[in-house]
């Protein structure tokens, strides 16, 4: 400790300048990796709370993929309307399972004007509970409404915006998807061939990520209402089970998999068909991996830009122990002659550049905490669609904390130690010899 103190006091008053130099490197160095290292946990967090908002979410289908990565399902379906409601009592982990169809369509047409659809689904009252749509305007759907065929949508609020100007005026109107109309009858009287829905109530628009990622819909429809006047209601049922949506809670999705695909063909026959993914109807989610994808490499470049200044910022260490080394150069071989051994000179410089690091990565901490906010809201643009949230949750995390503070001790220990083997070459007797 006595020599530690007069290394201390010798530095200090032989070059107090570079000492504050190096000190002030080391924090910047520290609070810039602090400071990356927790922007891409924070992202990391808010895309994986945006996407688990909803449990785990997965998809399974009566088919096979094809080499297109799509699915091949089976027509007729192996598999009946009890199929979700199978599933569910015999796996704890399942909460809902519902049936989903893709429409045979892509447009609308109301109030005279015609609308792409970005995405709509036929389905039932469970799809609002799995995804968590809370409805904000009209009635829910309801049983009764896959029983009788209803011929009702439900849309988003972003939708009923585009549509109707507010959610407030979209129940009641008519949605009427593509169709012909033909003359007939005397006078040639225009026929409709397709009916009209009315809008049954709106729903709040879920969040970018998770709509692109599970192709939640904007317009949803009873998966029966598809039927023509008259059709067997329980035949269209089971010819739409056979696909259909899930959620499971305090489980893995490679469990949740197995699981229901053990269920599936135990139940329809080990010759039947069944996959189950995670995604939307269409099959694996390249947008999900995307982001998932994105995420990660956004974080890691980060994290490596952070290393790097503070490996830069860590050679001023270097440079002090280099000068300790050569200025004592002639009294360590003096030490030595005295008896002491290699570590303990050795033990000397780790524990004078270990304090470098340590008193420069403390500070730098309290730079990444006191700015954390000004200098992650930069970086909002870069989030995408969790721009909102992120500038939110900006702020210091723990790990990072201790990721940066142990390379910065790391780092400036190591380049610290280096200047000592050095200073321990050579003759004893030689080096005291040296004017």
């Amino acid at each position: 400790m006595k020599k530690f103190i007069t290394m201390l006091i010798r530095n200090w008053t032989g070059s107090p300048g570079k000492i504050l130099l190096t000190l002030a490197s080391v924090a910047l160095g520290t609070g810039i990796l602090t400071l990356a290292d927790s922007a891409g946990r924070v992202l990391d967090d808010q895309i994986q709370k945006s996407l688990d908002s909803n449990g785990l979410v997965l998809y399974a289908a009566n088919g096979e993929w094809d080499s297109d990565g799509h699915i091949d399902q089976v027509r007729p379906s192996e598999w009946d309307s009890d199929t979700p409601s199978l599933l569910v009592s015999e796996l704890e982990q399942l909460s809902e399972a519902v049936p989903v169809t893709a429409p045979p369509f892509g447009q609308i047409t109301t109030n005279g004007k015609s609308y792409n659809l970005r995405s709509a689904v036929g389905t039932g009252p469970e799809y609002f509970d799995i995804f968590s749509l809370e409805l904000i305007v009209g009635v829910p759907m309801k049983d009764e409404d896959i029983t009788l065929g209803s011929r009702k949508v439900w849309i988003s609020s972003e939708m009923a915006q585009q549509l109707y100007g507010s959610p407030d005026n979209a129940p009641g109107q008519w949605i009427q998807p593509p169709g012909e109309v033909l003359n007939r009858g005397p006078g040639g009287r225009d026929r409709n061939m397709v009916i009209q829905y009315s809008v049954g109530g709106v729903f709040a628009s879920p969040t970018e990520i998770a709509r692109r990622s599970y192709g939640i819909g904007d317009i949803i429809f009873p998966y029966t209402s598809l039927i023509t006047a008259g059709g067997n209601i329980q035949m269209m049922k089971d010819m739409m089970a056979g696909q259909f949506v899930m959620k499971a809670y305090d489980s893995s999705a490679q469990r949740v998999k197995a699981a229901v695909v053990e269920t599936l063909t135990r139940n329809y026959g080990y010759d039947s068909s069944a996959v189950v993914w995670e995604g939307s109807p269409g099959g694996a989610s390249d947008y999900m991996d995307q982001l998932r994808s994105s995420v990660k490499i956004f974080s890691v470049s980060l994290s490596l830009l952070g290393m790097l200044l503070l490996l830069t910022s860590s050679l001023g260490i270097f440079s002090i122990m280099v000068v300790e080394a050569l200025n004592r150069r002639r009294v360590i071989a003096l030490e030595r002659a005295l008896g002491a051994s290699r570590g303990i000179v050795l033990r000397e410089f780790w524990s004078w550049s270990l304090a470098l690091s340590l008193v420069g990565g403390i500070l730098g901490i309290l730079f990444a905490i006191v700015f954390a906010r000004p200098v992650l809201g930069t970086l909002s643009p870069l989030a995408g669609e969790v721009a909102g949230n992120f500038t939110e949750a900006a702020g210091v995390r723990f790990p990072s904390v201790l990721f940066s503070l142990s390379l910065a001790v790391l780092f400036g220990g190591v380049l610290g130690i280096l200047p000592a083997f050095s200073a321990l070459k050579g003759n004893i007797a030689d080096t005291i010899r040296e004017v």
